[in-house]
C-alpha cells in the first residue's frame, strides 16, 4: 500500500512537472508567434518600401532619357545654329562698312 502510494505521489508529481512544461512551451510558442507577426509585418514593409524605389527609379530612368534626347536635341541645334552663323559670315563677306 506504502509503495502504492507512493508511486502515485511520483506520478503526480510527473504530472505536474508536465503541466510546467507545457505551460513553458505554451508561453515560448506565444512569443514565437509575436515575432512571426512582427517579422510578417517588417517583411510587408519593406516589401512596400522597395516598390517605391522601385517606381522611383522608373521615374529617374524615365527623367535621364528624356533629359539625354533633350540634350541630344540641343546639340543639334547648336550646331544647326553655328552652321546659320557660318553661313551668314560667309554671306555679309563680300560688304564693306
Amino acid at each position: 500500500m506504502e509503495r502504492s502510494t507512493t508511486e502515485v505521489v511520483a506520478g503526480a508529481k510527473l504530472a505536474e512537472d508536465a503541466g510546467g512544461a507545457l505551460s513553458e512551451i505554451e508561453q515560448v510558442s506565444d512569443k514565437l508567434a509575436v515575432l512571426i507577426e512582427n517579422i510578417s509585418s517588417a517583411t510587408g514593409k519593406q516589401t512596400a518600401a522597395a516598390s517605391n524605389i522601385t517606381q522611383t527609379m522608373d521615374s529617374i530612368l524615365e527623367i535621364t532619357t528624356k533629359t539625354t534626347e533633350e540634350t541630344d536635341e540641343t546639340a543639334n541645334s547648336i550646331t544647326n545654329l553655328a552652321d546659320l552663323a557660318n553661313d551668314m559670315k560667309r554671306s555679309v563677306s563680300g560688304f564693306k562698312l
